[in-house]
């Protein structure tokens, strides 16, 4: 019986330890193809799935992994869009899992359900150990606070030495995607004090007919529209792009 015992002990630490260097070995990879510096366009691959950009050239800022109780890995990812005068035009800030166990399904959360601080709110799906889509939209300043660390202080410490110039704040369009053992979190930020071609280059929302009257200015009013265009028009690909 205590050996029977004893090889069961063996079986687990042997199981345990072929699941954390998986995650050692989807943490090494994700740390080599998203490097700080590196320029990505119309999408960045991540080991669970393509991630959807924005049109224009898109600068890794930051980068960085962390891991939850369970031991497993997050990859995190911020992203600029930086024009020839220095100026950020666009942020993006993703989270995927890196790799997950065998059979492992994520809880869907209350993230998907609406928050009165959000300007706009749509989900599609909300399945426990399921699918699960949504995205919100929200007005987010683009300097850390003295507290904040990870990828939002790298990007900072990044902009801060090449002298980028930042808007005090921007529209984030926020999609969580899951779907089982699949992960994302992806945040669109949005310069929505800017003309239409600068805010959105090489795009023209289909729809602008979902309005929540904010601002005051005319400018900011129509971004905010547009972010709200273009996050109903772009949920399904981003979904898929990561998904399938």
């Amino acid at each position: 019986m205590r050996k029977g015992t004893q090889m069961i002990r063996k079986l687990i630490v042997l199981a345990t330890a072929a699941l954390l260097s998986g995650c050692v070995t989807a943490a090494t990879q994700f740390e080599q193809d998203v490097p700080i510096g590196r320029v990505f366009s119309d999408k960045i691959t991540m080991p669970q799935g393509d991630v959807l950009l924005p049109p224009g050239d898109w600068t890794v800022v930051g980068q960085s992994i962390t891991r939850n109780n369970h031991y497993q890995a997050f990859g995190h990812t911020a992203l600029a869009r930086i024009d020839d005068d220095h100026n950020l035009n666009g942020l993006v800030f993703l989270m995927t899992a890196l790799e997950t166990p065998l059979g492992f399904s994520f809880y869907s959360t209350d993230h998907c359900n609406p928050d009165e601080k959000d300007i706009y709110f749509e989900k599609v799906a909300n399945r426990d150990l399921g699918r699960q889509i949504c995205f919100y939209i929200d007005n987010w300043s683009t300097w850390p606070a003295a507290e904040t660390d990870g990828v939002f202080r790298q990007a900072d410490v990044y902009l801060t030495s090449k002298a980028i110039d930042r808007p005090d704040s921007m529209l984030f369009s926020v999609h969580r995607i899951v779907r089982r053992n699949k992960f994302l979190i992806a945040e669109y930020g949005f310069d929505y004090r800017e003309p239409v071609d600068v805010a959105f280059p090489g795009y023209t929302p289909a729809d602008t007919s979902v309005t929540k009257d904010l601002y005051s200015n005319p400018r900011w009013q129509k971004n905010l529209d547009n972010v709200i265009a273009w996050s109903r028009e772009k949920q399904d690909l981003i979904a898929s792009e990561f998904l399938d």
